[in-house]
């Protein structure tokens, strides 16, 4: 018969090639596909956060804080698109925003957390704790904290959003990208920072709350979903 003249030691090789073969094909399938494919696809965070909404408007006299070119050199490995502002309302008080996009959220390129980059640049980083914040009838789980260097008091509030959801803390960020990768897909992510400059924390906090709930209320309904995700209703 003709199998007969096939060795052992020929079969075996026979069967690891096809595993081989097999294995390979399985991990083409299996390679995780960014959710955002092209530059072209990447939101516009420019257009669609109004310069102007509500009571706010951006200041032109106030220079965004620069940051070292250490750091510098390496938010710009992670993030694609970067927008940092100034509001000022009628009423005189400033906001700062900051937003950050990388358009891939795998492990080496994950959003950096704020307190990290602020501890870089020479910050000390107090009362760090999550928390639900209402704003225009949603509620988005943010991390709020104060930064302080000298005489500068900087409350903070921010949010993560990786893929659809908005996490908080490191355990939260890799759920979410274990969850997009089971699916074969690597999301996308946005961080939001709102500050201002205050020791007054509670009434800082309220104003981040009514600051976001006026922006939100002036991004277009389809837009929203870039900034918040598919967060509750409040």
């Amino acid at each position: 018969m003709a199998d007969r003249g096939i060795s052992s030691q020929t079969r075996r090789t026979m069967v690891l090639g096809a595993l081989m073969v097999g294995t390979g094909v399985g991990a083409k399938v299996l390679e995780p596909r960014p959710v955002i494919a092209s530059a072209a696809d990447m939101p516009d965070l420019e257009a669609i956060v109004p310069r102007q909404f509500g009571a706010w408007q951006i200041d032109p006299n106030i220079v965004p804080l620069e940051v070292s070119p250490d750091v510098a050199k390496t938010l710009s490995t992670i993030y694609d698109v970067t927008v940092s502002r100034t509001y000022v309302h009628s009423s005189g008080q400033r906001i700062m925003l900051s937003m950050a996009y990388g358009a891939n959220q795998s492990r080496a390129l994950q959003l950096h957390k704020p307190e990290v980059c602020y501890v870089a640049q020479g910050f000390k980083v107090q009362g760090m704790a999550p928390e639900l914040m209402r704003a225009a009838d949603q509620s988005i789980p943010v991390m709020r904290m104060v930064g302080v260097m000298g005489g500068r008091v900087e409350p903070i509030t921010y949010w993560m959003r990786v893929g659809d959801d908005v996490v908080r803390g490191w355990f939260e960020q890799n759920g979410a990208r274990l969850r997009y990768g089971l699916k074969g897909l690597i999301p996308d992510g946005l961080l939001v920072r709102v500050s201002n400059i205050s020791s007054d924390t509670p009434a800082s906090y309220a104003l981040h709350a009514a600051f976001v709930t006026d922006m939100l209320s002036a991004v277009a309904p389809q837009q929203r979903h870039v900034l918040v995700g598919n967060v509750s209703p409040a």
